[in-house]
């Protein structure tokens, strides 16, 4: 069970949603199926499978043009942006539709099948534009920093840079793909001797990484992704966009559920198990969420139920 800066932002209650209720968080995560309905026979007691978050209604027009991210009536588990609040995955047995888990191969351990919710997000956001053959930045070396650095790798950029305010977190996206890392100083001070990029993605969900996000952009050619949740009340500094005329769009999750980033990472013999640093048992899970943002958090923390 993975924990994603959603999670914290409920429990810190820093979220876009007012929380209304008592509910379970948490949405990136595999397990074991303990039992099925009456008549299931896709899945199969005992399966080990990922849990496809992502509950839509499958008719509307959204869904039938295969945006089912776009749903109007989705309810996504561990999210208060519907009332009732979607209970989530932060629990040791959980019930959802047979077609919303996805089996794991056996080369798969769980780990990597609670980092395909995330994995997706990445997938989702890196073919949201072509990125072969150009220069590519990411701002924000966060979990879904570097997925999409690998996301993008895998998709044939031609270089790609990733910065983040952490040169830990920068670096090791170099460890793992990324041909060069950069602090927010040393990007900066690149911008102002004229560096720019084809597309770059703001990971970050943080408005001065927006700004920085629009600013590295390729003026007139260049196309920027914002990928990170903003808090509430963010503004867009329009004035780089319009002074640059480059082409800005947002993603919302994934659509087409958990497969096509198994699929990527499969048939480009991917591993990203690298990006869990921290594992925690659920009755410590507080120290997760009581963690010192003023140091250096791990790239990514998964919540264990038993050993």
């Amino acid at each position: 069970m993975g924990i994603c800066g959603s999670d914290t932002a409920y429990f810190l209650g820093t979220a876009a949603y007012p929380i209304n209720e008592p509910f379970v968080m948490g949405h990136e995560a595999s397990g074991v199926v303990a039992a099925t309905g009456e008549g299931v026979v896709c899945v199969l007691p005992g399966a080990r499978v990922a849990l496809i978050p992502s509950l839509s209604c499958g008719s509307c027009e959204q869904c039938r043009a295969g945006l089912d991210n776009l749903c109007p009536n989705t309810r996504y588990l561990g999210s208060a942006a519907v009332d009732p609040h979607r209970d989530g995955a932060l629990q040791e047995y959980l019930v959802v539709p047979a077609t919303h888990v996805l089996p794991l191969p056996e080369n798969i351990d769980h780990a990597v099948g609670a980092l395909l919710e995330p994995m997706a997000v990445a997938l989702h956001a890196a073919r949201k534009t072509p990125v072969a053959g150009r220069s590519v930045l990411i701002v924000g070396g966060g979990a879904i920093g570097q997925l999409t650095a690998v996301a993008v790798r895998g998709l044939g950029c031609k270089s790609l840079t990733v910065m983040d305010v952490s040169a830990r977190r920068a670096h090791a996206a170099v460890e793992h793909g990324a041909d060069f890392s950069a602090t927010g100083h040393e990007l900066a001070a690149a911008l102002d001797k004229g560096r720019r990029f084809d597309v770059v993605f703001d990971a970050s969900g943080h408005p001065a990484g927006v700004e920085i996000a629009l600013r590295a952009v390729q003026p007139g050619t260049g196309h920027v992704v914002l990928v990170g949740n903003l808090p509430a009340g963010s503004g867009i500094p329009h004035k780089y966009i319009s002074q640059a005329e480059s082409w800005v769009t947002s993603t919302l999750r994934f659509a087409g559920g958990l497969a096509p980033a198994l699929e990527f990472l499969t048939e480009n013999n991917l591993d990203i198990s690298w990006l869990v640093e921290q594992n925690v048992q659920f009755t410590n899970i507080l120290d997760v969420f009581e963690q010192s943002p003023e140091g250096e958090l791990p790239l990514k923390t998964h919540i264990r139920f038993s050993d």
